[in-house]
Order: structure tokens, then C-alpha cells, then sequence
């Protein structure tokens, strides 16, 4: 084992370069997944002795696989900059303004429906971009509006663009190749329905309290002096508990059988718009709303910290405007999960047939174990996020410099991530494969196997409460949950293989703590201080947001045990 430890410390090295390089020296993704790329290459050539064409091959296998993750997210920031440009964000912000006025009504409404809604069709730090402003905008304190932007998306990134942390993620380090040699083996689609699965159960019984914790949260660090203690929160919560209860109850259930019964794509989109509107309709009706509505304190006594070192006056403007009719403006949203909905749908049985129009290459560099293929009527980015988009631009007849202006500002938004994403699947199938061509490696076990041996080995049969830690950890680093899966699924596979548990749900315990890991990216947090004006005080974000990020993770991990030791014993 001792040899096994070395090799997993050494394999470890530019993951663990990349990750100081983010979170120490501030550099950039790119910059830092490339120096990390440069590490796995020199040891994998000279240390593992990887033969040169297959290095290059599993390193161009990798860059290719990144394809399939970059349309879905151009796709989606494509979309969402239609909507921007031409005014159907406005118009649903200034929707949310006439709602309702009891603040806490607000912030469910927004947190447990606006964004699982925005999650599930755009991901990629949308939601807090959009979310925390409107907040804002709504009378919540600048610091507030991060914190909660923040907090209510932690249950909704592991099913984010249609379903990209897995299909796009999970799919692109666990392959039919790897599955097949288990002793049972089961196909991708399997897989991935039970990864999807398993995830709906541990983030839809989350949801069931994470309203009422929210609410609690909200009153504990904005609520008034006597609201600013655990009695006081709790008093605070408890009139407007049934109503949290209800929203988050009914949006875990969603999630969960979605996940469960029709796909990977949908459970965030569903959720969403399923919780929007039963909100609206309560609140509209008054049922379980407060007699008495809550709200913050006089602006006039926000302390610095709240206001995040901004004025008054800088917070009092940008007053959102009906620019179209507000069912107009959710129509591109609607459409998506319509199209979703429908070639999804398990008894329409029409995903075969959209997964047999692909283009791909049979043996990358001629090695016909690494065999790429793009499905682009079944991909979310390419069908139907890109097409919506375009169908968006007739619909709000917008006119060709704005057209123009959308694909300009996707195409610049989405030239960082690419690179990003490029070079961390290409380092991640590098590390997998370097074990994979005995004829030349130098050692039994490739890097991956030595890392998933070592985790095995650290944490044996507590491994489905460490797992969610381990996705946590990617998702905190990187600010992707797509890109912790792509960093450690594979090894989260392989450890629960090696300790004899079930991989499918240990994979699914990976994917959700890469969402749990969103709340205290360090990246994600320095996003949506940028949006609201609090450049400078990521840290009174990040004191906020760790709190629920533990009990989050503790939470994954004890439903975990419970699912791998008790419920389903048996699962794959």
C-alpha cells in the first residue's frame, strides 16, 4: 500500500498545483488547468511512461470529449443573452417587483422557483447574476442578495443546463468502455439514469428543508436585533414555515421523480416552473402567506457590512421595466422545457432515435479504444437551446444588430470556458488513461487507479459520507460542478468499486457535492460580487455561505450511508 500512496501523491500533483494556483495566487482556470496539464503530461511521458501516441491520443480524446459541454453552455448563454438583449429579463424582474410584499414570500419565491428555473436552462453562474440583482432591486441588502443568490442554487447546479454535470461531466470520464468491465455490466444510459436518479433523491429531500433554512438564515443575519439569535430567527420563520415547507416539499418531489422516471435534463427546468407557479397562486390567494408581512430593518440603520461599502443612493436605482408581455417573455423558457419534455419523455421512446444522428471519429488517432461521436439532435446545446435562441430573436422581432450583439457576447463569454474546459477533460483523460495500455506503462495502476486506491484506502467503508466532500471540494476550486465531475468521477467510481459499494450512488453523491461546493467557490463568489458592486468583500460573502455549505455536505453524506447501506444495498 505504501507504493500505492506514493504513486497517488504524485498522481495528486496537478490537481493539487492547479487547485493552489486558483485559490492562492488568484490565476485564472485556464492558466492554472493548463500548468496542471503540463504536470500530468511530464509524468504520464516520463514517470509512467505513457508511449508518446497514446498520450496524444487520450489528450486529443479529452479535448474532443470537452465538444459536447461547450454547446450545451454556449447554448445556453446564447439564449439567456437573447432574452437579455431584448428585454424579457427586464420584464420578468419587473414581474417579481409586484408580487408580493412581505420580503420573506420574496425569497422563497425566487430562491426555490426564479432560480432552479434559470439553473436548469442556462447554469454556469447565471442564476446568481441574475437572481442577485433582482433581489436587490426588490429591497434586500446587497449582501443578502449574494448570500441568498447563492445559497437557494446549491440543490439545483447538479442538474444545470439541461443536465450538462452529467451527460457532460460524469459521461466524459465514465464511458461504455469502463462500465463494460464491471462484473455486471450495465450500458452509459443506465448509468446515467442511475447517477441522475440517485441525485434527484439526495437534492430533493434537501429541498424539502431548505426553504425553512433559508428563512431562518434570513432573519438570523438581516432580521431586526431581536430577530438576530436563534429564538428570534426561529420566531421569525415559524408564520411563513408552512409556506417554505410546502414550496420546497413539492419542488424536491418534482426534482426527484423527474431525475427518476423521465431523464438528466429536466429536473431543475420542471422544479422550477412547477414551484413558480403553485407560489404565485398561494401567494395570490393568500395561502399560508403571513398575516403580517416581514421586512428589513430601516435602510438607514444597514450597517457597512450589508450594504457591502455601497450607498444608499447606488442601491435605489435600476428600476426594471415591462418592455413585452410577461407570459412573451417566459415563452423561449417554456418552449426549452417543452422540447425537453417531449423527446424525453420515457413512453414517446424517442431518444434511440435521436441518438443515431452523430458525427464522430471511430479511433481517435487510430486507437479504436478511444472512440468519439457527437449526438447533436439528443445534445441540449445543439437541440434546443441554439435553435430556440434563433427562434427567440423572430419571436421578439429583434433586429440585426442585435442578433448580432447576442452572438457576439455569447461567442466572448464563452472563449474562457472553452479553453477551460478543454484542458481539463483532456488532463483528466490523461490521468485515466495512463494506466489503460499496459503494453507500455510502467506501473499496474495509472494515475486515477492510484488516486481512487488511496481514497478507498482513507476513507473504506465511510466512503459514501467523504464522497459529497470530494465533489465539494472540486466545486469550491473550480466554481463548476460540470468540471468537479469531470476531475472526480472516475475516481469516485473506482474507489467505491475498490471498496465494494455502490458506484452509482457514490458517483451521484460526487455530483452533488460539486453543487454543494458552489456556494463557497471562491470564483463564483468574486462573479456575483462583480454583478452587484461588492468587489472587495468576498470574504463577508464566504463567512455566510460555509455555514450551510457543512450542513449540506453532512447532510449528502448521512443520506449517502442510509442509501448505500440500508435502502438500495444492491444498486449498481
Amino acid at each position: 500500500m505504501v507504493g500505492t500512496l506514493t504513486l497517488a501523491a504524485l498522481a495528486a500533483t496537478p490537481i493539487a498545483a492547479a487547485f493552489a494556483l486558483l485559490v492562492v495566487f488568484r490565476w485564472s482556470a485556464a492558466r492554472a488547468m493548463g500548468v496542471g496539464w503540463i504536470i500530468v503530461t511530464v509524468l504520464g511521458l516520463a514517470y509512467w511512461q505513457m508511449d508518446p501516441s497514446w498520450w496524444l491520443a487520450s489528450a486529443v480524446y479529452g479535448g474532443l470529449s470537452a465538444i459536447d459541454i461547450i454547446l450545451i453552455v454556449f447554448g445556453a448563454i446564447l439564449l439567456m443573452n437573447y432574452l437579455d438583449i431584448s428585454g424579457a429579463i427586464s420584464t420578468i424582474r419587473w414581474h417579481f417587483s409586484g408580487i408580493a410584499t412581505d420580503r420573506r414570500i420574496q425569497l422563497l419565491l425566487i430562491g426555490l422557483g426564479f432560480i432552479t428555473i434559470i439553473e436548469g436552462v442556462a447554469g454556469f453562474g447565471t442564476p446568481g447574476a441574475l437572481a442577485a440583482p433582482l433581489l436587490i432591486g426588490l429591497g434586500f441588502p446587497p449582501l443578502g442578495a449574494a448570500v441568498f443568490a447563492l445559497f437557494f442554487n446549491a440543490p439545483n447546479p447538479q442538474f444545470g443546463a439541461a443536465g450538462t454535470p452529467i451527460l457532460g461531466g460524469v459521461n466524459a470520464v465514465i464511458g461504455e468502455g469502463k462500465l463494460a468491465e464491471a462484473a455486471e455490466p450495465i450500458t452509459q444510459a443506465e448509468f446515467q439514469a442511475l447517477v441522475s436518479g440517485y441525485s434527484g433523491v439526495v437534492t430533493g429531500l434537501t429541498f424539502s428543508f431548505w426553504g425553512v433554512l433559508g428563512i431562518f438564515l434570513l432573519a438570523y443575519w438581516f432580521g431586526d436585533e431581536r430577530e438576530r439569535s436563534l429564538r428570534g430567527a426561529a420566531r421569525a420563520t415559524a408564520p411563513v414555515a408552512p409556506f417554505a415547507v410546502v414550496l420546497g416539499v413539492v419542488a424536491g418531489l418534482t426534482q426527484w421523480s423527474i431525475a427518476w422516471f423521465v431523464g438528466t435534463e429536466l429536473p431543475s427546468i420542471v422544479a422550477g416552473f412547477v414551484v413558480f407557479g403553485l407560489g404565485l397562486a398561494m401567494a395570490d390567494r393568500g395561502i399560508f402567506v403571513p398575516d403580517e408581512s416581514w421586512t428589513f430593518p430601516e435602510r438607514e440603520r444597514w450597517s457597512d457590512e450589508w450594504l457591502g461599502g455601497l450607498s444608499l443612493d447606488s442601491i435605489s436605482g435600476d428600476e426594471p421595466k415591462k418592455e413585452m408581455p410577461v407570459l412573451l417573455a417566459w415563452t423561449p423558457y417554456l418552449l426549452v422545457g417543452v422540447i425537453l419534455l417531449v423527446t424525453r419523455w420515457p413512453t414517446l421512446d424517442l431518444v434511440p432515435t435521436l441518438q443515431e444522428f452523430t458525427v464522430g471519429i471511430p479511433a481517435v488517432l487510430g486507437y479504436s479504444d478511444l472512440s468519439w461521436n457527437l449526438q447533436y439532435l439528443y445534445l441540449p446545446g445543439t437541440m434546443p437551446f441554439i435553435p430556440v435562441a434563433i427562434l427567440t430573436g423572430f419571436l421578439y422581432r429583434m433586429d440585426s444588430s442585435d442578433t448580432v450583439e447576442a452572438w457576439r457576447e455569447s461567442v466572448r463569454q464563452i472563449a474562457p470556458a472553452a479553453v477551460t474546459l478543454v484542458v481539463v477533460v483532456s488532463l483528466t483523460q490523461i490521468l485515466i488513461q495512463s494506466g489503460a495500455d499496459p503494453a507500455s506503462a510502467r506501473f499496474d495502476a495509472g494515475m486515477m487507479d492510484a488516486l481512487s486506491q488511496a481514497v478507498a484506502f482513507g476513507a473504506g467503508a465511510a466512503l459514501p459520507a467523504v464522497a459529497p466532500w470530494i465533489g465539494a471540494l472540486g466545486g469550491f476550486v473550480t466554481g463548476s460542478n460540470t468540471v468537479s465531475d469531470i476531475l472526480f468521477a472516475a475516481l469516485q467510481y473506482d474507489a467505491a468499486e475498490q471498496v465494494g459499494v455502490s458506484r452509482s450512488i457514490v458517483v451521484a453523491l460526487q455530483n452533488v457535492g460539486g453543487g454543494i461546493g458552489n456556494m463557497i467557490s471562491v470564483q463564483n463568489i468574486a462573479a456575483i460580487s462583480g454583478v452587484v458592486g461588492l468587489t472587495g468583500r468576498e470574504g463577508d460573502i464566504l463567512r455566510k455561505t460555509v455555514v450551510p455549505t457543512v450542513l449540506f455536505a453532512l447532510f449528502a453524506g448521512a443520506v449517502g450511508m442510509v442509501l448505500v447501506y440500508v435502502v438500495a444495498t444492491g444498486a449498481f
